[in-house]
């Protein structure tokens, strides 16, 4: 409801983490839906059944809705996060849950974007893919099994054009 000049929509559909983002024209994002974690970055942890805009984010290119966080890419390449932070998701070397944006911490010139379960990833012009999170199942692709609070480069990974995160891959 109210909601125009949107060119952009991402989903976390499950049944804790259900809320949409949408990213209009003028590079605001609005949410709307589950905010039990901040999930919907407007400063609170009220459930939205319309959209609000995330506070203090303009600029924005590009947004991923993950289970219960949210990613945004700004024009100047930086990526900013909030929500659960139960495994570093957000990228800010905590891992505590914000209701507002955070910069990642240490990652520039991105130009793509993917939230997953509970991990995030990112994709630099270079074709270098970038990743944070929860890592239990090797998701981020460092060799190893241990999540990280802030990003670490995938093993292996050259020339990649396009990247898409999910639960635990």
């Amino acid at each position: 409801s109210g909601l125009t000049g949107v060119v952009a929509i991402s989903t976390a559909g499950s049944a804790l983490g259900s809320h949409t983002l949408a990213l209009k024209g003028d590079g605001s994002v609005w949410a709307w839906g589950n905010n039990s974690y901040g999930q919907l970055g407007d400063g609170t942890t009220i459930t939205r059944f319309t959209p609000v805009r995330v506070s203090g984010l303009t600029g924005v290119t590009a947004v991923s809705a993950g289970y219960n966080h949210a990613v945004a890419l700004m024009s100047d390449g930086s990526v900013w996060a909030w929500g659960y932070n139960s495994s570093g998701q957000l990228g800010d070397g905590t891992m505590n849950n914000r209701s507002t944006a955070v910069k990642v911490i240490g990652l520039t010139g991105v130009a793509a974007i993917s939230a997953g379960g509970s991990q995030t990833i990112a994709l630099k012009p270079d074709g270098s893919v970038w990743a944070w999170g929860d890592n239990s199942d090797g998701q981020l692709g460092d060799g190893t099994t241990t999540s990280r609070l802030t990003p670490v480069q995938a093993n292996g990974l050259t020339g990649v054009v396009a990247i898409s995160a999910n639960r635990d891959h």
